[in-house]
């Protein structure tokens, strides 16, 4: 019963959130043109692709409108009433809040570096030597960005 109430919710929501998408990017797109050349050409690119994807979905949903589902297309069960599918939901949540607190705290570059540090070795177990290298990599990588695409990060609130 839940899921089928979740399947309907969830039909009836696609074309209202695609449409909130769209107008989201628009927005955006709007904003960046007061940019410089620099600054407006990575949301501009975004904003034109997600802009392109809203559309193609909305044709999608054009397209097949009021065509009947096969079965039920969630995955979502009666197994996932159990208190375990919500510990793991909460669990992840969480993690997501500590990356959100360490990139206030301390920065972006180094949140980032110690999340997935992080992340990997006390959520997966993973060995130190992979978990070193891909949070170096991590940080390797938005540093690099940030150069490429002269990014200013925001000023954390601890002051690193």
């Amino acid at each position: 019963m839940r899921a089928r109430l979740i399947g309907i919710f969830t039909r009836h929501m696609q074309t209202p959130f695609a449409l909130l998408v769209l107008a989201g990017l628009v927005a955006v797109l709007t904003i960046s043109q007061s940019f410089s050349l620099g600054a407006r050409l990575f949301p501009t690119v975004v904003a034109l692709l997600g802009i392109l994807l809203a559309l193609l979905e909305l044709g999608r949903q054009w397209l097949r409108r009021g065509a009947r589902e096969a079965s039920d297309y969630t995955d979502l069960g009666d197994e996932d009433d159990s208190p375990l599918f919500f510990a793991k939901g909460l669990l992840f949540f969480t993690w997501m809040l500590g990356f959100v607190a360490l990139f206030l705290g301390i920065g972006a570059l180094p949140a980032a570096g110690l999340f997935v540090l992080a992340f990997l070795k006390l959520q997966f177990r993973s060995p130190w030597l992979p978990s070193l290298g891909l949070a170096a990599g991590i940080v390797i990588l938005l540093w690099g960005l940030g150069k490429v695409l002269q990014l200013r990060w925001p000023a954390p609130w601890l002051g690193f």
